[in-house]
């Protein structure tokens, strides 16, 4: 699979929740690196650069501006990149990649193979480009009957939250359709006989229908 240069994160976290996001230069050359941190409705909000050498990482110190609310962030750079994320609330932690073309987890029509009934359900898209997008979310249940549909019209890199109060808190999987490149989370929080403090499970949408994106201007 190849690597990216391009990764988004659909939230940092506000209020109690800890975030760290860090990326790290994985080419053999010095790297141009920024990041760009925006509020739901896409106004950029702080940004950094940051000049990477091989195999040097980066904490994004973003977190002091998302105390006040939640942000999607972006990192660019003109070599390859890795990333990680991780949002720690006591026993609950929530760790995600970034986003990207290249994985998988970046395009017009995402997949979430799991819907759980009786827990707590939460999704965050993101908008990744210029244009505004209508979003399309359909729900279906284990036997693959639609259950219920939703959608929401998202401006130019904005973000969209949304959970049981839409998808019906139903046990069964989320397509989201799209006509713009999107991202999404998923954080699935649930208390049970094995996790009586709660537990939460991050996912990132599957792309299932390939897309394109340009190469980013540094």
């Amino acid at each position: 699979m190849p690597l990216t240069n391009r990764l988004f994160f659909p939230q940092v976290a506000a209020g109690v929740w800890a975030d760290w996001v860090q990326v790290v230069n994985v080419s053999g050359e010095t790297s141009n690196v920024k990041a760009v941190a925006r509020n739901r409705g896409g106004i950029v909000l702080w940004y950094a650069d940051k000049v990477l050498n091989p195999f040097q990482g980066w904490v994004i110190p973003v977190e002091p501006v998302s105390k006040q609310q939640d942000l999607s962030l972006e990192v660019i750079s003109n070599k390859a990149i890795v990333g990680e994320r991780h949002c720690h609330l006591g026993t609950e932690v929530l760790a995600f990649p970034g986003a990207s073309i290249e994985m998988g987890t970046v395009g017009k029509r995402l997949f979430f193979p799991e819907l759980v009934a009786g827990c707590l359900d939460w999704f965050i898209a993101f908008n990744i480009t210029d244009a505004e997008t209508n979003i399309n979310c359909i729900v279906r249940d284990d036997n693959g009957s639609v259950v219920k549909m939703f959608g929401n019209r998202l401006g130019a890199m904005c973000s969209w939250a949304f959970s049981d109060a839409e998808t019906g808190n139903t046990q069964g999987t989320l397509e989201m359709v799209s006509d713009q490149l999107i991202a999404c989370e998923r954080h699935l929080h649930y208390q049970g006989t094995y996790h009586p403090n709660g537990v939460a499970v991050g996912q990132l949408g599957q792309v299932i229908d390939l897309d394109t994106l340009s190469s980013p201007i540094i």
